[in-house]
This record gives C-alpha cells, sequence and structure tokens, in this order.
C-alpha cells in the first residue's frame, strides 16, 4: 500500500494541527527566556513581573483554548472520513488556560499596585 502526496500532505497537516498548542507553550518559555535576560542585565524584578505574568498568562490561557477548542475544529475542517467533537474536554489543558488567566489578572493586580507606590511615592 503506497501514500499518495493527498495522503501525506493529510498527515502532516494533522500532526501539525495536533501539536498546535505546543507553539503557545513554547511563546511562554520565550517570555521567561527574555525576562530572565533582561533580569541579568540589571532591570528590577518587581518592574519585570507584571509583564510577565501577563505574557506566560496569554502563552497558557492560549495554548489551553488551543488544545480545548482549536484543536477539534482544525480536525474537522480537514477534508476526509475524520470527524471529532467540537471541543475536547482534557482537564489538565483545562486547568493550565485557567492558570494562564489566574495569572493575567495577577499581572494587572501586580501593575496596578505598582502604579498606586508611584503615584503615593510623589506625595512624599
Amino acid at each position: 500500500m503506497a501514500l499518495n502526496s493527498h495522503d501525506t500532505a493529510l498527515a502532516a497537516a494533522s500532526l501539525v494541527i495536533y501539536r498546535l498548542p505546543v507553539l503557545f507553550y513554547l511563546t511562554g518559555v520565550w517570555a521567561i527566556r527574555q525576562t530572565f535576560s533582561k533580569l541579568a542585565g540589571g532591570d528590577i524584578f518587581s518592574e519585570l513581573l507584571p509583564a510577565l505574568l501577563r505574557r506566560l498568562g496569554l502563552a497558557l490561557a492560549g495554548g489551553g483554548v488551543a488544545s480545548v477548542f482549536l484543536t477539534p475544529w482544525l480536525w474537522r475542517a480537514l477534508p476526509g472520513p475524520m470527524r471529532g467533537s467540537w471541543a475536547s474536554f482534557d482537564p489538565s489543558a483545562i486547568a493550565v488556560g485557567l492558570a494562564g488567566l489566574l495569572m493575567i489578572v495577577l499581572g494587572d493586580l501586580m501593575r496596578r499596585a505598582a502604579d498606586m507606590k508611584h503615584e503615593l511615592d510623589g506625595f512624599l
């Protein structure tokens, strides 16, 4: 049984779709690397942390959404006999996505606290 170019392209597309959430998680790792690089360059940690939490949170939330919703939707869009559900109930992906949303909220809270501190320091 020989594979034709259509089968090979379909298999390659399936592999890319299956690994799509990994791209979001790699973005999170890259955000951590950038923050450590800036920290090594002498930047202040308390100023870097809100931005890191936001970028990392977006990456984790995006990976969770991609794993639960985007991957099944793209699989359904592929031609052929493969049909699947509209969403994939994966508790670990849902937990990672929710942890990402929590990081976004915490990053925003830390940014607001830093802004308030700077404003209060201006009064003194």
